[in-house]
Parts: structure tokens; sequence; C-alpha cells
């Protein structure tokens, strides 16, 4: 007796310790590692994807340290695990490979605006999807469905819900989690070949079950946004998709195993307990619906058939995260809608935004006019004139994200609006249209009374190669502003000419770092082979970062 209490004893401690590990190792242990790596491995501060320099500083970032080349390494790897675990039947590597692919999931504990910075470094495992599109990371917002679903039902009660769901998913997770271990625990320790005990008559997965609840806790607390993220541009969701779809065919992969091994015995205990947890049997038959239609039965019996699922429930799944979060349900029914019906819904859509109280809710309205074509820019052109401030500045937001050449008249006019954050908002907007058109309604803010307007216009009209803001550019790369000397310093890289090339290499011995990689960067931009002695000099630069970028552009203009 007292030894079976001892052994009990001793394996609740074993399945605590595993349950306590796996919690800090999840929580804890990222935001540790986090900060470790913030504050002694120094990387760029800014929003990877904000501008086409700061674009342009991510790959001299990336390249000077062979990220890319390490990421497609690191992605291989783990699709290998996953191939060579199927293919040899040990799931122990698919179920390794699998915890890799939710490596970008921890990334969103990094703090910072650079996608690299911090625990942002595990993205790089994704580098080979991010060069695609930073929203291909985006293509599993499907799972975000439960979460909508519980905090528009607790909405209806009047509660917010948010903080209720994740101690809900995190706890649940972490309590099947342990139980779970327990249970396989005790039925190793007894000799039993089929651990059938327990939380294993409700699941016979219960491991693997903990470990999807908890998992999504994690993605749904990482969604509250405490931090400034590019990371803006890079959602958690596929990595965690892929890696619940690989798990769930390890667990079909290890029922075919135990199948084979233990015969009649794991057969009626199959019978049993649900595969993951009990659900009513309509969902059940809804759930095995795509593969019966395939297949012709409602589970897999053979080692393809298990790649099959895997397969068919991620493309119909990403297909959904495109349709319902995506927009392509209502790309799909614009394209579909008659003119006539296509004007009811605009006006809806305008009614809707007039009367809306929540700012948020009233910009994604707006926003979604965008994505209307014509029809939609004449919604927006009717925002532009409105009298309400709020929905000209939205409509100016909107018309810079998709840029119409039908908003030029009207956008011409909103850069003379009495109120700065629509003369701001539309001339970045015309200046997203990128036509020489654009160059006469905007130089007259050169001389606005507000600063960043008069910024903002100098880049947008160097960007078009205007050589009217050359002898302003050359001014405020002279200012007694770092701010100023940065933006002019950029403007004369965006104009790209010779005659601006001593101004610049003036610059390379600014004392303000920031400065300093300014001119670097507009050095490569500029291209001139003038540049490549004075580049030569800041490779024994104090600050690491201008080193990086010297020695990037040297590589590039040699």
């Amino acid at each position: 007796m007292n030894r079976q209490l001892s052994q009990s004893v001793f394996l609740v401690f074993l399945a605590l310790v595993f349950t306590v590990g796996l919690s800090f190792a999840s929580v804890e242990l990222p935001y540790l590692i986090d900060r470790a790596l913030i504050e002694n491995v120094p990387t760029p501060g800014f929003d990877s994807q904000g501008d086409e320099v700061n674009r342009l500083k991510t790959e001299l970032f990336i390249s000077h340290y062979h990220l890319r080349a390490i990421g497609y390494a690191c992605l291989g790897a783990v699709l290998l695990l996953v191939g060579v675990g199927f293919a040899t039947r040990k799931t122990g590597l698919a179920a390794l490979g699998a915890l890799a692919f939710m490596l970008p999931v921890f990334a969103q504990f990094a703090g910072v605006m650079f996608f690299l910075a911090g625990l942002g470094l595990l993205n790089v495992v994704w580098l080979p999807v991010l060069d695609v599109s930073f929203a291909m990371s985006g293509l599993g917002e499907v799972i975000k469905g439960p979460y909508d679903l519980l905090r528009w039902g607790f909405a209806r009660v009047g509660m917010n819900g948010y903080w209720v769901i994740v101690y809900f998913f995190v706890g649940s997770g972490l309590l099947i989690f342990f139980l779970g271990t327990l249970a396989w625990l005790r039925a190793r320790a007894r000799g039993e070949g089929v651990a059938k005990a327990w939380v294993y008559r409700i699941s016979r997965h219960p491991q693997y079950l903990g470990w999807i609840l908890w998992s999504y806790g994690i993605f749904i607390l990482l969604q509250q946004g405490r931090y400034p993220r590019r990371s803006w541009g890079i959602s958690a969701s596929l990595p965690w998709l892929l890696s619940t779809l690989v798990i769930l065919a390890v667990a079909m992969m290890e029922e075919l195993h135990m199948r084979n091994r233990h015969g009649t015995e794991y057969e009626s205990y199959r019978r049993s307990a649900p595969f993951l947890f009990p659900l009513p049997g309509f969902l059940e038959r809804v759930f095995a619906l795509p593969f019966r239609a395939f297949f012709g039965k409602g589970r897999p019996d053979r080692k393809r058939e298990v790649l099959s699922v895997l397969g068919l429930y991620g493309v119909l799944l990403i297909a959904a995260s495109f349709l319902i979060y995506g927009n392509g349900f209502e790309r799909i029914s614009a394209g579909l809608r008659s003119s006539e019906a296509q004007r009811e819904y605009l006006a809806g859509v305008m009614a809707d935004i007039r009367t809306e109280e929540n700012w948020r809710r009233q910009s994604a309205l707006t926003r979604s006019l965008g994505r209307q074509g014509e029809s939609g820019v004449e919604a927006l052109l009717e925002l532009l004139g409105d009298p309400d401030t709020e929905l000209r500045e939205y409509a100016a937001i909107t018309l810079t994200e998709f840029p119409s050449e039908l908003a030029f008249d009207a956008l011409s006019v909103a850069v003379t609006d009495p109120v700065e954050d629509v003369r701001w908002r539309a001339s970045a907007a015309l200046g997203a249209l990128g036509t020489p058109e654009v160059v006469g309604p905007l130089v007259p803010l050169l001389e606005d009374s507000v600063g960043h307007i008069r910024l903002g216009v100098v880049l947008s009209l160097a960007a078009l190669g205007a050589e009217e803001v050359t002898p302003i550019a050359v001014g405020l790369a002279g200012s007694d502003s770092p701010r100023e000397r940065v933006e002019g310093i950029r403007a004369l890289g965006a104009l790209g000419s010779d005659g601006s090339l001593d101004v610049v290499l003036r610059c390379l011995t600014d004392g303000e770092s920031r400065v300093r990689e300014e001119a670097v960067i507009a050095l490569l931009r500029i291209g001139s082979s003038g540049a490549i002695e004075p580049l030569e000099a800041l490779l024994e630069d104090e600050d690491h970062l201008v080193r990086i970028y010297a020695d990037e552009a040297l590589k590039r203009l040699r």
C-alpha cells in the first residue's frame, strides 16, 4: 500500500513538473529571452515595411547576417522533420516539426518594431513565406473563429470576455495536459499497453488536446497588441494552424500504429472514446464530410490517407481564411452585384459610416470602400468633402492605401483643407499616386505652417524626382535638428543626383549615428563610385548598424 502511494505521489509530481515546465517555457521564458536579446543583440528599431528606405535597410540587415539562407534552411529542416517523421512512422520527429512550426507564435512576444529584433528572431523560420508577402502569415485567420464567436457571446451580455477566454483556454489546456501526462505515466507504470483510464475516457489524445487548447490561449493572449510590432504585418495564425494540423496528423498516425500493435483492444477503446473531445454526432459528421466526400469513409486507415487529411483540411481552412477574414466574400460579391445592387450596398456602408460611434469601426468601414473599385472611390471622394473632419481624414488615409487617379482633383482640393491632419493625409495620398501631375498641388505645401507636412511633401516630391526640392533638401541636411537632417538626406537619396553627393558625404561624419546611417543609405541609392572610399572609413564606425550598412553598401557599389 505504501509502495503504491509513493508511486502515485511520484507520478503526480513528475506530471506536475512536466506541466509547470511547459508553462514556464511557454509564457515566462519567452519574455526573459526577448529581454536578453534586445539588451545584447543590436538590431534596427524601425518598422521594417514602413517605406522604401526601411525595406532597403531591412534587406541590408538580412543580407549581412545571411538570415535569408538561414531561414530557408530552417524551414527546409522543419519540413524535412515532418516528412521523415511521417515517412518512417517516427511520429516524434513529426511532432518536433509541428513545434518548430509554432516558433513564429512565440515571436509575437517580442516588444519591438523591427520584426527580427528580440524574440522576433524566430520569424527567420518563416522568411521564405514572408518573402512572398507579409500577409501570407495571416492565411490561417479562420482560427480566430471560436475566439470571435465567444467574444460576440460575451458582448451580448455586456462583458468584454477577453481575459476570461484567455484564462479558460490556457488553464484548461494545462489541466488536460497535466491529467493526460499523469494518466499516461500511470498506464506505463502498470505495464498497460493502452492508456484508457481517467481523462483518456473523454479524449484519446489528451496531451495533444491540452497542447492545442493551451497554445490557442497563448495565441489569443498575443492578440491584445500590447507592443508596437511589425508584427503589425505578421500574423501567427498560419503557423498555429499548420502546427495544429501536423499534430492532429501525428495523432492519426499514432492511432494506426496502436491499432496494428494492440489490435482489437485498441479498436474497442477507440470506439468508446472520442478522438480529441466529445462532440455531438452531427458536428462529427460535418467535420468528417470533406474526407468522406473524397474517400467514402469517415476516418483514415492508411498513412497516405492521413497525409491527404493534412493537405485537404489545410487547403480548406486556408481558403476559409481568405473568404471570411481576407475579404474574399466581399470581393466576390462585389464582382457579382449588379450596378443597382452595388449602389444600394455602398449607400448602406455610407450610412453606417456616418452613424457609427466607434472610431475603429468607422475607420474600418471607410477602408472597406477602397476594395470596391471605382464605385468605392466615388464614395470616398464624397467622404473627402464631408463636413466631419474625421471622415475626411479616414477617406484620405484609405486613398493612400488604395491610390486612384480618379481622386486627383478631390485630393488637390483636400491639400488646402484648414485642418492639418486632413492636409497631411491628403498630401500622402497625392504622393501615393506617383504621377508627375501631383507635383503642382504638392509644391505649395512646401510653405505649409506645419513642419511634418512640409517634411512629408519634400519626401513625396523627391520620390517623384522633382528637382524643385533639391535646395530645400540640402538645407534640411544642414539643419540643427537631427530629424530634419535625416529627412533631408533621405530626400537627396530619393532624388539620386550626383550633384548632391558632397552634401551627403559630409553627413558621414555627423555626430548622430542615425544621421550617418541615413547618409550611407542615401549614397547607396545615389549609386556613385565616389562614395566607396568614404564608406570604407565607416567600417570602423562606433555604431553597429552604421558598420553593417556601410559593409553591405560597399558590396553593392564595388
